[in-house]
């Protein structure tokens, strides 16, 4: 989980998702807008799992992985972060690497 001062208010995620660019993979799509800061949310659909025990398990991984990678890489700004039905069933290394792969697409 992100600390509290690194995560989004229902308000910053409201403004951030309408005017963030977007960033498409088969796993996820990622709202990127720079900032001072890193700030970040994980958004896990009913679509992608039924129960809620599975939905906030994959949550939690993909918040872990997208805090490593940003912090491994020292980046910077607001990360939002849509799964999709792909990244069902991966283990963590591999969402992990999904997720350098597609934060390496910002850096160009």
């Amino acid at each position: 989980m992100l600390k509290k001062k690194e995560r989004l208010t229902k308000k910053e995620f409201d403004r951030f998702f309408s005017s963030g660019k977007r960033i498409h993979s088969p796993l996820f799509t990622l709202l990127y807008t720079p900032d001072e800061s890193f700030h970040g949310a994980v958004v896990v659909g009913k679509k992608i799992h039924k129960k809620a025990v599975d939905r906030n398990r994959l949550r939690r991984r993909l918040y872990s992985a997208l805090y490593k990678e940003v912090k491994d890489t020292d980046t910077k700004g607001v990360f939002i972060v849509l799964t999709k039905p792909g990244a069902v069933g991966l283990d963590f290394s591999l969402l992990r690497l999904a997720i350098s792969d597609i934060l390496k697409t910002i850096k160009k």
